[in-house]
C-alpha cells in the first residue's frame, strides 16, 4: 500500500509517482491498525470533494483525513464525464481550475416519442465534458496539496463500528477512525456493511468511445451532445446519449444507455442486448452494430438513483455521491458528489467537535435541503417522462420553449437556479412570457 501525503515538493526520488504525485510507500500487516479522525471509503468526486471542503474550512484537519482508493490515480472510471455547470461553480468555490482535457457543450437536441427538440445555453456551456481518470486525479492532487492522505490499493472489506470509533478492515490493513464516509460508488462496499445492499435503487448504464473526426460528428462540429428518449415507449426507462470527448489528446465520442429499472442485472443476457439494440437504433449513423462485430469494447455499469426511502447517516458512518444516490431522471452523479461531500464536511466538523446530531443532520439535508428536494423532483419526473404517459410529459415540455430553458438552467445547477423556491421560477417564466425576455 502507499500513501499520498501533502507535503508533495519533498525531495525523495524514489517517491515520484507516474503522474507526478508524491509517493511514499508504507506497509501495513494485515494486524496493524491505522489511526485517524476522518476516513473517507472512495477517492473519486465525493470522497475528495468531502475531504477538500472540509480541509478549506478547517485546515487544521490537515493530516488527520486519510481516502482509501482501492486502485491508484490515475485510473479508469466508467463514466460519461459530464460536468453540468453546477460541478464548475463548486470547483471554483474552491479554487480549483479545470486543468484537464474538455470538450466544452453549448448546444443540444433530444429525440423524443412527441418530436425532436433543439435547446442550448445561451451561450453559455451546458456541459463539460472530461475522463474520469484525468478529472480525479486532478481532485487528488489538490486534496494532497491540502493535507489529506491517500491510500492507494486498499479495497474495503468489512466495516463495524460501537459508539466510540468506527473501523474499517481493509486489503492492506486495519483503519479507525472517528467518523467514516462511505463514497465507494453505486456498489459501496460501506452502504452493505452498514446500510443494507438492497437493489431496488439500481439502474444500468452501458457505454463505449469511439474514434471521431471533429469536422463532420456533429458533436464537435456543432459542439453540442445529443440524447435520444424514443426507447421509453419500447420499455426503457431512460435515454441513449452521445457525447463529445477527449481521449489521449484525439477526438472521440462516448456513446451509451441509461436505464433507471432494468429488468435484470448482469453483466451479459437479455438486458444488455436490449439495451445495444436500441442504442444503435438510436444512432444509426454510427452503425454501432458493425462495430460490436469488429471487438467493440462495451462497458457495463451499475447507477444508483437517489430513493427517498434510503437512509444516509447511521451512527459514525455516512454515504455520499453514487453510495447515496444521483440524478433518477439522467443518471448524473458528479453535481450530487460536490453537493453531497460540501454538506458531508460541515457536519463531520459540526461531529468532531461535539455537536452529536450533526450526522443526523446530514441524513435530513440529503432528504429535505436544496440538494434532496431536487433529487425529489427528479424522480417526480422520472416517474412521468419514464412512466406510462410519457409521450403527453414530453409534449407537455415542449410547448414553451422558455419554460424548457428554464428547467434545463434548473436541473444543471446554472447560476444557482436549483437553490431558487419554485415560486420564483415560475414568476420568472411568466415575467419572460409575458414581456418577450429571455429567461437567462
Amino acid at each position: 500500500m502507499s500513501f499520498y501525503h501533502g507535503t508533495i515538493g519533498a525531495a525523495n526520488p524514489l517517491a515520484l509517482s507516474r503522474d507526478g504525485l508524491r509517493c511514499y510507500p508504507l506497509r501495513l500487516a494485515m494486524a496493524s491498525i491505522r489511526k485517524c479522525d476522518v476516513l473517507i471509503a472512495g477517492a473519486g468526486p465525493a470522497g475528495l470533494a468531502t475531504a477538500l471542503f472540509l480541509l478549506r474550512e478547517h485546515p487544521e484537519f490537515a493530516g488527520r483525513i486519510v481516502v482509501l482508493e482501492k486502485s491508484r490515480h490515475p485510473r479508469f472510471k466508467v463514466c460519461a464525464g459530464g460536468l453540468i455547470p453546477k460541478v464548475i461553480l463548486a470547483l471554483a468555490e474552491l479554487g480549483i481550475p479545470l486543468e484537464v482535457p474538455s470538450a466544452q457543450v453549448l448546444n443540444g437536441d433530444a429525440r423524443t416519442s412527441a418530436g425532436d427538440v433543439d435547446f442550448s445555453g445561451g451561450g453559455e456551456p451546458l456541459c463539460t465534458v472530461i475522463r474520469r481518470d484525468d478529472f480525479d486525479a486532478m481532485l487528488a492532487r489538490r486534496a494532497i496539496a491540502a493535507g489529506a492522505e491517500i491510500a492507494e490499493h486498499s479495497r474495503v472489506l468489512n466495516v463495524s463500528q460501537d459508539a466510540e470509533r468506527v473501523s474499517v478492515e481493509t486489503s492492506q490493513g486495519i483503519f479507525d477512525a472517528g467518523v467514516l464516509v462511505g463514497a465507494d460508488g453505486s456498489g459501496s462496499r460501506v452502504r452493505r456493511a452498514i446500510f443494507g445492499g438492497g437493489k431496488e435503487s439500481l439502474g444500468r448504464g452501458l457505454m463505449t468511445d469511439i474514434p471521431a473526426d471533429p469536422d463532420t460528428a456533429r458533436e464537435f462540429a456543432q459542439q453540442g451532445y445529443r440524447f435520444d428518449f424514443r426507447c421509453v415507449g419500447r420499455g426503457i426507462r431512460g435515454y441513449s446519449w452521445s457525447f463529445p470527448c477527449i481521449i489521449g489528446g484525439r477526438p472521440h465520442l462516448n456513446v451509451g444507455i441509461y436505464d433507471q429499472r432494468p429488468r435484470e442485472f448482469g453483466e451479459t443476457g437479455g438486458e444488455q442486448a436490449r439495451m445495444l439494440s436500441e442504442l444503435a437504433d438510436a444512432f444509426p449513423e454510427l452503425q454501432l452494430n458493425a462495430l460490436t462485430h469488429r471487438g467493440m469494447s462495451w462497458r457495463a455499469f451499475p447507477i444508483r438513483w437517489f430513493n427517498a426511502n434510503d437512509r444516509y447517516a447511521d451512527g459514525r458512518a455516512i454515504l455520499a455521491g453514487d453510495a447515496a444516490g444521483c440524478d433518477p431522471m439522467m443518471g448524473e452523479g458528479i453535481s450530487c458528489a460536490f453537493e453531497h461531500g460540501k454538506l458531508a464536511a460541515r457536519a463531520i466538523a459540526r461531529f468532531l467537535a461535539g455537536d452529536r446530531p450533526a450526522l443526523v443532520a446530514y441524513d435530513s439535508a440529503l432528504h429535505s435541503g436544496v440538494a434532496g428536494r431536487k433529487l425529489r423532483k427528479l424522480a417526480f419526473a422520472a416517474r412521468h417522462f419514464y412512466g406510462p404517459h410519457s409521450r403527453w410529459f414530453f409534449r407537455l415540455a415542449m410547448v414553451s420553449r422558455r419554460a424548457r430553458e428554464i428547467g434545463i438552467d434548473w436541473s444543471n445547477g446554472a447560476h444557482h437556479l436549483d437553490e431558487l423556491p419554485v415560486s420564483t421560477l415560475l414568476a420568472r417564466w411568466a415575467w419572460s412570457v409575458l414581456f418577450r425576455t429571455s429567461v437567462r
